[in-house]
């Protein structure tokens, strides 16, 4: 069995510390004690509390952006591929409301806020991957179409203690979005009360971990 690199135990401590504890509450010496290392050698990897959850996040996004891109490719239709990749996004938010049901809002909001370009390149290589599985069918409409997709899911990870009414809501979610959108544009009279949100949906100016 591979040695696990000291780094990554350091990130793996500073995680549990921040589950259990919250992100307000955990201060670098949790990160210490629960590493069970020197203190040089943590700050050898983390000299901050704010260093360890941008550090955190950025491992956790790395490896759901790579299982994006496998399931996208793993994938046959257009619906399939969109399905995949949001679902592996939608895993990640409920990882973290298992492993912290206490604080996981707390983490998701204080992630989105010392993370915040790790989380606009997740989000962006996400769009890229649900726009490229609609682009032949959309054709134009698929960026679009990634967007609400994309924010439709954000707000089903706004509540996630029932997570397999989730996953189900999902499915249906993208089935629906996805097929109109594969239908192409409806002529619909605008409303001025612009578009309604999707079931679920946020505010604009909520903020995510995962956008």
């Amino acid at each position: 069995m591979p040695k696990v690199p000291s780094s990554q135990l350091v990130l793996d401590a500073a995680y549990r510390c921040f589950c259990r504890n919250g992100y307000r509450r955990t201060t670098i010496s949790d990160i210490v004690e629960e590493a069970q290392m020197s203190r040089p050698t943590v700050y050898k990897y983390v000299g901050s509390k704010e260093e360890a959850i941008v550090k955190v996040v950025g491992s956790l996004l790395e490896r759901a952006a790579a299982a994006s891109d496998t399931a996208a490719r793993a994938a046959d239709t257009a619906e399939e591929k969109v399905l995949a990749v949001l679902t592996v996004k939608l895993e990640v938010a409920i990882r973290l409301w298992r492993d912290s049901p206490a604080h996981a809002q707390e983490l998701l909001s204080a992630a989105t806020a010392q993370a915040p370009d790790l989380v606009t390149d997740y989000t962006d290589h996400l769009a890229g991957l649900l726009a490229s599985a609609l682009a032949q069918a959309a054709g134009d409409g698929a960026r679009r179409a990634a967007a609400v997709l994309l924010t439709f899911t954000r707000g089903l990870e706004d509540d996630l203690r029932d997570a397999d009414a989730v996953r189900e809501e999902l499915a249906a979610g993208v089935r629906m979005i996805t097929r109109g959108a594969l239908a192409g544009p409806a002529s619909t009279p605008a409303d001025p009360c612009g578009p309604a949100r999707p079931k679920g949906a946020p505010h604009a100016h909520q903020p995510h971990l995962l956008p």
